[in-house]
């Protein structure tokens, strides 16, 4: 025997090599079972970034983490084009997510949507993921969304914040990409993982599922961001998992991006598709279509990205939703998540007749039309670009930058005026 194990030095030593060779082991396991092994937190919070499907990619993401012993909760963030009520409460910056749960186009006679997110309990339970699920909700402002989501890290003793996305539109650029459709809960979230305490990790999946980016931009974010890469296990029990949670909220909102993500697990060659994207006046809708290339050397990728070191003129600092559907506007003329939908101010309803230049023709004047026509019926006044007041046939009109407040009351034209003025003339 080369070593003595009856001293007490000599015995030390030896349970330091089996305990170092355990953990050496664990980590074998633990990469072995983890598709997402450059993740390092125990204990994270994970978030899909945006709308729709991130939630659901954010869950494939939790459920490889608790596959391989971590111990992840899950959340996602509200629309800022409707209003959420959680066991009939209004939303607050932080939501805790039951089947109880509805949203609503805030309009003066409001519109029931669809809501996903009240679904996911009962499911990622069926499905075996056992995370806690919460909404964050920028409606409040931004300052008071990182405060409320510094609480919920202490409560629940989060080691890290990881966001997820899908498509890429969280990696615009502002100018540079005109094609986005849906900044601003993407960039809340941007903003809140740079702004957090805890480390944060941005992982990006699908990339150009969502139709948003196109190849050059992508290509040049990639070079840019110079991301850890990884291949997507499409056998993997997690992409399994998010197979079947896709499946299951499809009964409300079949997304595209999701679909795609899909069908990206298992191609071989470029995708050629052909997209669409919804506009709602209340309860009336039209759909663009675009074309779209999903180019193969992005299948089954996942992107690692550190969320502290992006510049991006959208993540910004805000104090109520309608000031960054504006300064967005001001960056980039592209689709939010806001256009032809409502805000309030104080006891006015605002109809935000801001449609994106990539609706143009026959359609921006039926869509302009018909909000204007119908304006007394759901909102108090309209904000239009200034280019668009020619549809208007109300006598009160009042200019702010490039922007003009319409509708029949003089005294809420000039409020709500004076309040976009203030807006956009000061900073958050």
């Amino acid at each position: 025997m080369l070593i003595d194990f009856s001293g007490d030095i000599s015995k030390s030593i030896y349970e330091n090599n089996v305990h170092h060779i355990l953990q050496k082991l664990i980590y074998l396991l633990e990469t072995f079972f983890l598709m997402f092994e450059t993740i390092p937190y125990q204990r994270p919070l994970v978030i899909g970034t945006g709308g729709g499907n991130d939630i659901v990619s954010a869950a494939l993401v939790a459920y490889d983490l608790q596959f391989a012993g971590r111990k992840p909760d899950l959340a996602g963030i509200c629309s800022p084009g409707a209003v959420h009520f959680y066991a009939g409460e209004r939303e607050r910056p932080v939501n805790h997510v039951t089947n109880n749960v509805s949203r609503i186009i805030p309009a003066k006679t409001p519109v029931p949507i669809g809501f996903i997110d009240g679904m996911l309990p009962a499911l990622c339970t069926q499905y075996g993921l056992e995370s806690k699920i919460y909404n964050l909700s920028g409606r409040y402002g931004t300052g008071h969304l990182i405060e409320a989501v510094e609480e919920l890290v202490t409560q629940n003793n989060y080691d890290g914040i990881i966001g997820v996305d899908v498509g890429g539109d969280i990696l615009a650029r502002g100018e540079k990409d005109p094609t986005i459709l849906s900044p601003l809960m993407d960039f809340t979230t941007l903003y809140m993982l740079q702004h957090s305490t805890l480390p944060a990790t941005l992982v990006e999946l699908g990339l150009q599922t969502d139709g948003e980016l196109r190849p050059k931009g992508c290509a040049e974010i990639i070079q840019e961001l110079q991301p850890i890469t990884k291949e997507i296990d499409p056998f993997h029990p997690a992409v399994d998992f998010f197979r079947k949670l896709y499946d299951g909220v499809s009964v409300i909102r079949k997304g595209h991006t999701g679909e795609m993500t899909l069908k990206t697990f298992s191609a071989t060659d470029d995708i050629l598709e052909t997209y669409r994207f919804t506009l709602q006046v209340h309860q009336k809708k039209w759909q663009s279509w675009f074309p779209i290339t999903l180019e193969a050397k992005y299948f089954r990728k996942a992107f690692f990205i550190d969320p502290k070191n992006m510049e991006r003129p959208h993540a910004m600092a805000y104090r109520e939703l309608l000031e960054h559907c504006l300064k967005s506007k001001l960056i980039v003329d592209t689709r939010n998540e806001m256009d032809i939908l409502y805000a309030w101010h104080d006891n006015i309803c605002v109809w935000l007749g801001l449609v994106t230049p990539q609706i143009d023709g026959k359609m921006r004047q039926e869509i302009l039309q018909h909000g204007l026509c119908t304006l007394p019926l759901h909102a108090d006044v309209a904000l239009l670009w200034k280019g668009d007041g020619k549809f208007s046939h109300f006598l009160c009109q009042s200019s702010v930058g490039d922007f003009i407040v319409v509708g029949d009351s003089k005294k809420n034209v000039e409020e709500i005026q004076h309040h976009v003025e203030e807006l956009l003339e000061t900073n958050s």
